[in-house]
Protein backbone atom coordinates (compact mmCIF):
# COMPACT_ATOMS: atom_id res chain seq x y z
CA UNK A 1 0.00 0.00 0.00
CA UNK A 2 1.43 3.63 -0.93
CA UNK A 3 0.29 6.43 1.47
CA UNK A 4 -1.39 9.24 -0.98
CA UNK A 5 -0.27 12.14 0.80
CA UNK A 6 3.08 11.39 0.31
CA UNK A 7 2.55 11.25 -3.56
CA UNK A 8 0.46 14.26 -3.31
CA UNK A 9 2.78 16.63 -1.03
CA UNK A 10 6.05 15.52 -3.79
CA UNK A 11 3.36 16.76 -6.60
CA UNK A 12 2.37 19.90 -4.88
CA UNK A 13 6.02 20.81 -4.49
CA UNK A 14 6.34 20.61 -8.05
CA UNK A 15 3.67 22.30 -9.42
CA UNK A 16 0.60 24.14 -8.40
CA UNK A 17 -1.57 25.35 -11.47
CA UNK A 18 -2.46 28.80 -11.73
CA UNK A 19 -4.41 30.95 -14.31
CA UNK A 20 -4.91 29.02 -18.19
CA UNK A 21 -1.75 26.40 -16.90
CA UNK A 22 -3.63 23.72 -16.87
CA UNK A 23 -5.52 24.26 -19.88
CA UNK A 24 -2.49 25.12 -21.81
CA UNK A 25 -0.82 21.36 -20.58
CA UNK A 26 -3.90 19.60 -21.68
CA UNK A 27 -3.64 21.23 -24.98
CA UNK A 28 -0.10 20.43 -25.26
CA UNK A 29 -1.14 16.86 -24.62
CA UNK A 30 -3.89 16.85 -27.17
CA UNK A 31 -1.72 18.06 -29.61
CA UNK A 32 1.69 15.47 -28.77
CA UNK A 33 -0.80 13.12 -29.31
CA UNK A 34 -3.79 12.98 -31.62
CA UNK A 35 -4.71 9.54 -30.77
CA UNK A 36 -5.79 10.66 -27.23
CA UNK A 37 -9.42 11.95 -26.32
CA UNK A 38 -9.60 14.29 -23.36
CA UNK A 39 -12.58 13.81 -20.85
CA UNK A 40 -12.35 17.21 -18.53
CA UNK A 41 -15.18 19.48 -17.72
CA UNK A 42 -13.37 22.86 -16.53
CA UNK A 43 -17.22 23.97 -16.56
CA UNK A 44 -18.24 21.65 -13.78
CA UNK A 45 -15.17 22.70 -11.81
CA UNK A 46 -13.98 18.62 -12.60
CA UNK A 47 -10.31 18.42 -10.46
CA UNK A 48 -9.22 15.78 -12.68
CA UNK A 49 -8.69 15.31 -16.29
CA UNK A 50 -8.58 12.36 -18.03
CA UNK A 51 -7.22 10.92 -21.24
CA UNK A 52 -8.58 7.66 -23.14
CA UNK A 53 -7.16 5.89 -25.95
CA UNK A 54 -9.11 3.54 -28.19
CA UNK A 55 -7.23 0.40 -27.82
CA UNK A 56 -6.31 1.21 -23.83
CA UNK A 57 -9.12 3.04 -22.57
CA UNK A 58 -7.81 5.48 -19.94
CA UNK A 59 -4.02 5.89 -20.18
CA UNK A 60 -3.39 9.14 -18.23
CA UNK A 61 -5.00 11.21 -15.18
CA UNK A 62 -3.78 14.87 -14.62
CA UNK A 63 -4.98 17.05 -11.60
CA UNK A 64 -6.17 20.44 -12.61
CA UNK A 65 -4.67 21.92 -9.24
CA UNK A 66 -1.02 20.25 -8.64
CA UNK A 67 1.44 18.59 -10.97
CA UNK A 68 0.45 15.02 -10.34
CA UNK A 69 -0.42 12.67 -13.44
CA UNK A 70 -0.86 8.60 -12.62
CA UNK A 71 -0.11 7.36 -16.20
CA UNK A 72 -1.59 3.41 -17.27
CA UNK A 73 2.04 1.82 -17.91
CA UNK A 74 0.87 0.19 -21.20
CA UNK A 75 0.63 3.99 -22.38
CA UNK A 76 3.54 5.22 -24.80
CA UNK A 77 4.34 8.00 -22.24
CA UNK A 78 7.31 9.16 -25.21
CA UNK A 79 4.77 10.73 -26.66
CA UNK A 80 3.90 12.89 -24.24
CA UNK A 81 7.28 12.98 -21.44
CA UNK A 82 9.05 16.13 -22.59
CA UNK A 83 5.69 18.04 -21.55
CA UNK A 84 4.82 16.21 -18.58
CA UNK A 85 8.72 17.58 -16.63
CA UNK A 86 7.04 19.54 -14.42
CA UNK A 87 4.44 16.63 -12.72
CA UNK A 88 4.71 14.14 -10.65
CA UNK A 89 4.25 11.17 -12.76
CA UNK A 90 3.02 7.75 -11.32
CA UNK A 91 2.66 4.90 -13.23
CA UNK A 92 0.10 1.93 -12.61
CA UNK A 93 -0.88 -0.65 -14.50
CA UNK A 94 -4.80 -0.55 -13.45
CA UNK A 95 -6.66 2.32 -11.97
CA UNK A 96 -8.78 0.02 -10.32
CA UNK A 97 -6.15 -1.54 -8.26
CA UNK A 98 -6.64 -0.84 -4.78
CA UNK A 99 -3.03 0.34 -3.99
CA UNK A 100 -3.47 3.68 -1.87
CA UNK A 101 -4.51 5.23 1.75
CA UNK A 102 -4.80 8.42 3.01
CA UNK A 103 -5.08 10.63 6.36
CA UNK A 104 -7.91 13.23 5.70
CA UNK A 105 -6.72 15.22 8.14
CA UNK A 106 -3.78 15.87 6.61
CA UNK A 107 -4.76 16.22 3.48
CA UNK A 108 -6.95 18.91 4.40
CA UNK A 109 -3.89 20.38 6.28
CA UNK A 110 -1.37 19.86 3.44
CA UNK A 111 -3.05 19.76 0.29
CA UNK A 112 -5.71 22.37 0.57
CA UNK A 113 -6.05 22.44 -3.02
CA UNK A 114 -7.71 19.13 -3.26
CA UNK A 115 -10.80 18.20 -1.74
CA UNK A 116 -12.52 15.02 -0.53
CA UNK A 117 -15.71 15.16 -1.64
CA UNK A 118 -16.91 11.40 -1.21
CA UNK A 119 -19.17 11.14 2.01
CA UNK A 120 -17.57 9.04 4.97
CA UNK A 121 -17.65 5.31 4.20
CA UNK A 122 -18.43 5.49 0.29
CA UNK A 123 -14.40 5.16 0.31
CA UNK A 124 -12.38 3.47 1.81
CA UNK A 125 -9.35 5.53 3.12
CA UNK A 126 -7.46 2.67 3.92
CA UNK A 127 -7.73 0.77 0.90
CA UNK A 128 -8.54 2.53 -2.42
CA UNK A 129 -7.91 2.72 -5.89
CA UNK A 130 -7.04 5.59 -8.73
CA UNK A 131 -10.68 5.41 -9.75
CA UNK A 132 -11.57 6.01 -6.07
CA UNK A 133 -9.72 8.88 -6.19
CA UNK A 134 -10.94 10.19 -9.15
CA UNK A 135 -14.81 10.19 -8.00
CA UNK A 136 -13.81 11.15 -3.91
CA UNK A 137 -12.07 14.51 -5.24
CA UNK A 138 -13.44 15.13 -8.94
Amino acid sequence: MENMIEVLRKARNKKIFLNNEFEELLMEIQLADSNLKLDWDDGAGEEWARFFSQKDGIVCMVSAKIGVAFIKKCYEFNNIKNIMDMLEIVFTDDYNLDNYFIDLTSLEQEIPEFYWHASEGAVNINCFSLDDLYFATV
